[in-house]
């Protein structure tokens, strides 16, 4: 049992040669060059319009040229060796970066005509514990494959990104649409992500004793600074485990309401169905194709037995959009071939009539 808890371990252990390997990729990948920037520029640029497109292969490509994973994991390293140099450096640069993007995303969004965004964009401004634990995931990955010289580094920047840019760039775009409530959520996700990739890159910098700290003072720092990250982490999942809560609970709404409507209909279809709560009652509006009106008994007891699945009160409202269905054979006319050459002759005649000599 021993053995197997030394095995574990020794996978933080890195050799120092494999520290400092690991330590100067971090720290070349941070430097504010040309490229630097030209990468932050242009996956922006992908990772916006793949959103607006829907398109997950798009979003990905733009994932792929990101550069924010190098100031992520730069920022986990000062922390685990409270260095404050390093921890300036990489703080500046993940504010430039961010800046970037969010500028990018909003000249996009304001260019755009449409104000209706699709499932990729608005699933990012609905943060649940999901994506938390995705992050936390990240984070480690991120560090084993930058401390692992087997493995390409650029895979650490995919399942990174992945967790940041996005966000990012759906801020930049419901800020063009002036839409405060959902850049607020879409914030939310990213700064959560940050948090979490942040926690999880400094234990294991931590765990693999990457230089740490000598003096008092930077133990103290570094301790200040994992305990101000544990905090937030912990307020994090607080909040994003009540989130998730709301999300299933309404979810379990959506499913008794429409299971109910589509029960009791004689005929039809629902083409749209919301929900809302306010004060203790439930608010559903539903759309529906139909050709027969309902009645106000059956509007009633449709709501009647709405709120006693929900066990709550309900305010049904259903517009009915009538749908009409007609059935008419039309028989093809055959006609025989004589008939037909008959047909050509009389044609003839009337063309060319024929003279008397």
């Amino acid at each position: 049992m021993k053995s197997n808890h030394k095995k574990i371990f020794n996978l933080f252990n890195l050799s120092e040669a494999r520290q400092q390997k690991a330590t100067l990729q971090i720290k070349e990948g941070v430097q504010e060059d040309l490229d630097f920037y030209i990468l932050s520029f242009f996956s922006a640029i992908v990772i916006t319009l793949g959103l607006i497109l829907d398109n997950a292969s798009v979003i990905i490509g733009g994932m792929l040229m990101a550069s924010l994973v190098w100031p992520m994991l730069a920022l986990a390293l000062a922390i685990a060796q409270s260095n404050i140099r390093l921890f300036k450096i990489s703080l500046f640069s993940l504010v430039k970066v961010g800046l970037i993007t969010l500028i990018v995303s909003y000249l996009i969004g304001l260019i755009w005509p449409f104000t209706e965004f699709n499932h990729e964009i608005v699933s990012r401004t609905q943060p649940s514990i999901l994506e938390l634990v995705i992050a936390l995931v990240a984070g480690f990955v991120a560090f084993f494959v930058i401390s692992c010289p087997r493995l390409g580094s650029f895979i650490s920047g995919v399942v990174v990104a992945a967790a940041v840019m996005p966000p990012l760039c759906v801020i930049g775009l419901f800020l063009a649409q002036q839409n405060l409530t959902q850049a607020g959520g879409a914030f939310l996700l990213f700064f959560s992500n940050l948090i979490a990739v942040l926690s999880a890159a400094t234990i294991f910098f931590i765990l693999a004793k990457f230089k740490p700290p000598t003096t008092n003072e930077d133990m103290k720092r570094q301790t200040s600074n994992i305990s101000r990250l544990i905090i937030f982490l912990m307020i994090i999942v607080i909040l994003f485990s009540i989130i998730t809560g709301n999300i299933i609970f309404k979810n379990k709404q959506y499913k008794i309401t429409n299971e109910a409507i589509v029960a009791n209909l004689k005929e039809g279809k629902i083409s749209e169905l919301e929900i809302n709560e306010k004060a203790g009652v439930v608010f559903v509006s539903a759309t529906i194709r139909t050709r027969n009106n309902l009645s106000n008994r059956e509007m009633n007891s449709l709501a009647s037995i709405i709120s006693k699945k929900l066990n709550q009160s309900v305010n049904l409202q259903i517009t009915i959009i009538p749908t009409l269905q007609g059935e008419k054979i039309i028989e093809p006319v055959q006609k025989t071939i004589n008939n037909v050459d008959s047909e050509i002759n009389k044609l003839k005649d009337k063309v060319f009539p024929k003279t008397k000599n």
